[in-house]
């Protein structure tokens, strides 16, 4: 229907496609392709292990962790293909740039990973908020005070800090699967 709309053929399409894809730069090839990969694996994850037992507006709730994790897998492929300039970023008290920024890399698609997939993901999503709440501290913060007319320093704080955020919530929301067997057998 789109392509009849349209007036091309699906074989144009799929050229066109091809051709977007193959011209794209490998910088940024990589960043969709983690993206699209975690949006795959966690869309197959929910789509049969959890939306099945749910209910209603319940069933919007397994996609708020593919909105956190999807984001965290993109910035973590961005530290193996832009790895230079992120490096400029660690600051210069810190020795040994690269490897801090290849740790973090690895670290936020680990995270990613595990959130995505549920295996072992209240660790993970900890992990995460203190890693990102550290970086808020140690390098945000003093770019802040030294920069306070810079909106760039200040949106990078802000975008750790909500994700840091977000990965608590997370992480404490997986806590109730203990807990309430707990309160259930107290009340009867």
């Amino acid at each position: 229907m789109f392509c009849s709309l349209l007036n091309i053929t699906h074989a144009h399409l799929a050229i066109a496609f091809a051709l977007a894809v193959f011209s794209m730069p490998g910088t940024v090839f990589w960043l969709y392709f983690s993206g699209t990969l975690l949006l795959l694996i966690g869309l197959v994850k929910v789509s049969k292990g959890e939306l099945p037992q749910m209910r209603g507006l319940e069933k919007i709730m397994p996609f708020g962790r593919l909105f956190l994790a999807i984001p965290l897998g993109v910035f973590g492929t961005e530290h193996f293909t832009n790895t230079a300039d992120i490096a400029n970023i660690v600051p210069r008290w810190m020795p040994a740039h690269t490897f801090w920024v290849y740790l973090v890399g690895t670290a936020l698609i680990a995270a990613a990973l595990s959130i995505t997939v549920k295996i072992q993901s209240r660790l993970a999503a900890t992990l995460l908020g203190i890693m990102l709440f550290s970086f808020v501290a140690l390098i945000h913060i003093p770019n802040i005070l030294a920069h306070p007319s810079d909106r760039f320093v200040w949106a990078v704080g802000l975008r750790d800090i909500t994700f840091s955020g977000g990965a608590f919530a997370f992480a404490g929301s997986q806590m109730g699967g203990s807990g309430n067997v707990l309160v259930a057998s107290r009340g009867s």
